[in-house]
């Protein structure tokens, strides 16, 4: 379908100056559907170079046919395959027909996803291992407070990032519907996940027991997930400030992880911190990184 065609079937003008675009159809036939095709016969995906706004939204109707066009930047488009967040922009992108790729942009993304190698591999194992991290913590610390059901949500989520971390170590890209893709891994995770959603035991005996889980996975995981981290860390004598972690374009979607990781990377040996004076110190010193 070429972007004129596809004029006609939704209703809305497209500038064929756009980098790429990708349609996605309701359908019967697949066991997961984006939430933006509620309503909706078809979402259409446009590809930017640049737009003021991050996601630009329109609806239109031909005839009786209702269309979602979700306009995006490349950036953006970036970030959500590698930060693995956005769910529908992600469903979009691997299950839409390519209507339009003039420079061949989305068919290299698709590419990429599909081989899940190098770069893009280590990078999205961070993310899932900072993540999980960062929930396994905050249950923690909500079980210490004695709020078992934060700590119970918490844990969960930390479930879907570890499951997240196992399909990745498996040499695929996770799909929004990880549950269901994990199930053909036979992994420890999905048992995990059913211990603690339907099992007998006292809720807090299940998340205990989860916690004690997750604490073991996160020290045998740590060194292949940090990869991308450790490679960082060792690309320069100099040792690191957060600060210029958190610029670098590896790690930019970390903000909040990011501090934690270095703690336990810190805590574990794998890196270690060098204390040096600084001017925006106060009376203390600046903490830098390295290997």
């Amino acid at each position: 379908m070429e972007l004129s065609n596809l004029t006609l079937f939704s209703g809305e003008t497209f500038d064929e100056s756009v980098l790429g675009a990708v349609a996605l159809h309701q359908t019967g036939n697949t066991p997961f559907q984006s939430a933006l095709l509620h309503d909706f016969d078809m979402v259409v995906l446009m590809l930017h170079e640049e737009q003021e706004k991050e996601r630009i939204i329109t609806h239109t109707m031909a005839g009786e046919r209702r269309t979602q066009s979700v306009h995006v930047s490349l950036s953006a488009l970036e970030r959500a395959v590698m930060a693995g967040d956005n769910n529908e922009l992600l469903t979009s992108l691997i299950a839409g027909e390519v209507i339009w790729d003039p420079q061949g942009i989305l068919g290299e993304m698709r590419r990429e996803i599909i081989q899940f190698q190098g770069p893009i591999k280590e990078r999205i194992l961070f993310m899932e291992f900072s993540r999980f991290l960062h929930m396994y913590v905050k249950s923690k610390r909500y079980m210490e407070a004695g709020c078992t059901m934060d700590a119970y949500n918490c844990v969960l989520i930390a479930l879907y990032h570890w499951a997240r971390i196992e399909v990745s170590e498996a040499g695929c890209f996770p799909d929004p519907a990880v549950w269901e893709q994990i199930k053909g891994l036979n992994s420890s995770v999905h048992k995990l996940y059913e211990e603690l959603t339907v099992s007998t035991e006292t809720l807090d005996q299940r998340v205990e027991l989860i916690l004690l889980a997750c604490e073991f996975s996160i020290m045998s995981k740590m060194s292949d997930c940090c990869t991308i981290l450790l490679n960082i860390l060792g690309s320069r004598k100099e040792p690191w400030s957060i600060k210029e972690l958190l610029q670098h374009s590896g790690l930019s979607q970390l903000g909040a992880e990011l501090p934690l990781v270095l703690r336990k990377l810190v805590s574990r040996s794998q890196i270690r911190e060098i204390a040096s004076w600084a001017e925006d110190a106060g009376d203390g010193h600046a903490v830098r990184y390295t290997l």
